[in-house]
C-alpha cells in the first residue's frame, strides 16, 4: 500500500509541475495583435491603421468627413498603433492622416493613391 502511495505522490507532483510549465507558457503566450494593413472591410463600415510613434494626436481625415481634422479622431489600440472604424457605404473615397493638429501624412497602407492638387498624396479606400 505504501508504495501505491508513494507511486500517486510522485504522479501528483509530476502532474503538477507539467501545469504549472504549461500554464506559464501559455501566460507568456501573446494573441496576435493588430497590424498596420491596408484598411480592412468590416459590416458596413472600414477600419483604418496607422503605425506612429511618439504621436499624441491621430486624426483620419477624407473625402467622407469633408477633411475636417476634427471629425474622426483615432484611438491606440497597442503600443504606437492607431486605429479607428468608419461607417461608409459603397464608393472611392481619398484619406490622408493628421498627426498631432498639423502633420499630414500620406497613408503607408491603402489599395490605391491619387495626388490631390496641393503636392500631396492621398490614399484611396475602395468599398464595394
Amino acid at each position: 500500500m505504501g508504495l501505491r502511495l508513494n507511486g500517486l505522490r510522485r504522479f501528483s507532483r509530476t502532474t503538477l509541475i507539467m501545469i504549472m510549465v504549461l500554464y506559464g507558457f501559455l501566460a507568456c503566450v501573446k494573441p496576435p495583435g493588430m497590424k498596420p494593413s491596408v484598411p480592412t472591410p468590416l459590416a458596413g463600415a472600414v477600419r483604418f491603421t496607422l503605425l506612429a510613434p511618439g504621436a499624441t494626436q491621430v486624426v483620419l481625415v477624407g473625402s467622407f468627413n469633408g477633411w475636417a481634422t476634427d471629425a474622426t479622431p483615432m484611438t491606440i489600440v497597442e503600443g504606437a498603433l492607431w486605429s479607428v472604424t468608419v461607417p461608409l457605404n459603397p464608393g472611392e473615397y481619398p484619406f490622408m492622416f493628421v498627426i498631432d493638429g498639423g502633420q499630414w501624412i500620406t497613408p503607408p497602407h491603402a489599395e490605391d493613391f491619387v495626388t490631390d492638387g496641393f503636392g500631396q498624396t492621398n490614399g484611396v479606400v475602395i468599398v464595394r
